[in-house]
């Protein structure tokens, strides 16, 4: 049987992200797993299994680090359900060497670990050092709003005809680093050139921001009801891919493009239009308000401007250009940010940054064509062979498009050119070593570029 401990956590206040709060981080009690009971398994090898509480939490992640016994696997778990995440490998531990849990909703979370080696006596686990708690339902924000009488929320399996495109679009449960803010946000699947299925999402770069929020990112999706009205699902028993890579962003527009470390859920791709939106075109959204189940907003494309953005708490501002959306059905709240908005053809023009708290009709969304001329390069003319060259600096804060897979501007990184390089293409890989552990889920060659020299990957 797990070994099930409750976990005190403090309910004091925490300052706020730029993003739909939902909780915080604090340090995981002493002790958590420092005497692992081990069971033999059936298929061999030692398995411990510990189930934390936390009375009144409305869902809890976890934070590892460190090294474990090599082969060891992690099973995330719903006590009550039973719905099972994994099994990740413990090597899955990232640049920052935390790891984050994918999200378990409600107020139990079961972790499972498995050891390979029957012969060893007390595996080495990786420390149990942070819980993520989310104090707040989803549900009570979405609820709140709608109380108030001005807007309400428009379920989007009332609307057929947008049914494909709701699956490309996936609610985050996000960590932010710098302030240790647990919150939601939306994000969606984007197509490109050849339509080759890489997991690319676009969210706003106000939600992530930075590659230890990207590592942090769980990523649910098809959260939403299975008919009009109808009753939303438990998401904890809905398809999950946890973490992503930064691979560009667009600041000045409140984009972030992420490679997904596993493979999506969603089973469409949006398309895009880089070009200006003309002014009284038709609008919609869909997006996860407060990380509620999935809701349509439809409305005009009216103007655009440079805005200042703040948090709730009037701090951590920054500006962006934007588009102004006038919805007269339906309306986005905070957790909708990062969540697309499409023209009547259903193309991609901007991605949700926020809104003005006194007029909930009105969203403002960054510009898609202001961001592509950094987004082109992993959507529309991604380079094959594709250059890897570990000597170059790279684009450090990934906001520019210094990066295209060319000799003149190659990619530092292996892992971030995967993402760039078509499916079945070739990365073409400058003699050198590259310190990185991660998984190709599309089809592509990696060869040597020159005639000598040693690559080494993972060392």
């Amino acid at each position: 049987m797990p070994e099930t401990r409750p976990i005190d956590l403090d309910n004091g206040t925490h300052d706020a992200g730029s993003f739909q709060p939902a909780g915080y981080v604090e340090a995981a009690p002493e002790g958590l797993a420092a005497s692992p009971v081990w069971q033999t398994a059936a298929a061999g090898g030692g398995v411990f299994a510990l189930e934390l509480q936390s009375l009144d939490a409305k869902a809890l992640r976890v934070r590892l680090r460190g090294p474990a016994s090599e082969g060891m696997e992690l099973r995330v778990y719903d006590p009550v359900s039973g719905s099972t995440f994994g099994p990740y490998p413990m090597d899955r531990l990232r640049e920052d060497e935390d790891w984050w849990t994918t999200i378990i909703f409600g107020d139990q979370i079961g972790l499972e670990f498995r050891a390979c080696d029957t012969e060893v006596v007390e595996p080495l686990l990786s420390e149990i050092n942070g819980i993520a708690y989310i104090s707040v339902v989803p549900d009570e924000i979405g609820g709140v709003a709608e109380a108030a009488g001005t807007c309400t929320h428009r379920d989007v399996s009332c609307e057929a005809s947008w049914l494909a495109e709701a699956d490309a679009v996936a609610m985050l449960s996000v960590v932010q680093q710098n302030g240790n803010v647990v919150g939601f946000c939306s994000g969606a699947l984007l197509n490109r050139t050849g339509s080759d299925l890489a997991p690319l999402v676009a969210t706003a770069n106000h939600c992530l921001g930075n590659q230890s929020s990207a590592n942090s990112a769980s990523y649910v999706w098809l959260f939403q009801t299975p008919s009009c009205n109808g009753a939303a699902p438990n998401p904890n028993n809905l398809p999950r891919s946890d973490g992503s890579l930064m691979l560009t962003r667009a600041t000045g527009s409140d984009y972030h493009l992420v490679g997904l470390y596993e493979d999506q859920g969603g089973g469409f791709f949006l398309g895009w239009d880089s070009n200006f939106w003309s002014t009284f075109s038709a609008a919609t959204g869909i997006h996860h308000p407060g990380g509620t189940f999935k809701r349509i907003s439809f409305g005009l494309k009216f103007g655009e401007m440079n805005q200042t953005f703040c948090d709730s708490n009037g701090q951590n501002c920054f500006d962006a250009d934007v588009w102004n959306i006038d919805y007269t059905t339906g309306f986005t709240q905070p957790g909708s940010s990062g969540s697309p908005v499409m023209d009547s053809s259903a193309r991609v023009r901007g991605t949700l940054t926020g809104g003005p708290a006194s007029d909930c009709t009105i969203s403002r969304y960054g510009r898609f064509d202001l961001a592509f001329p950094n987004l082109r390069y992993f959507l529309f003319e991604m380079t094959n062979p594709s250059i890897v060259n570990g000597a170059v600096a790279g684009d450090s804060g990934n906001n520019g498009s210094t990066e295209r897979g060319t000799l003149a501007n190659p990619f530092n990184t292996v892992y971030e050119a995967s993402f760039a390089v078509p499916a079945n293409g070739t990365l073409m890989i400058t003699p050198d070593s590259y310190n990185e552990r991660f998984t190709i889920r599309r089809p592509m060659t990696l060869q040597r570029l020159g005639g000598s020299g040693t690559v080494v990957i993972g060392q």
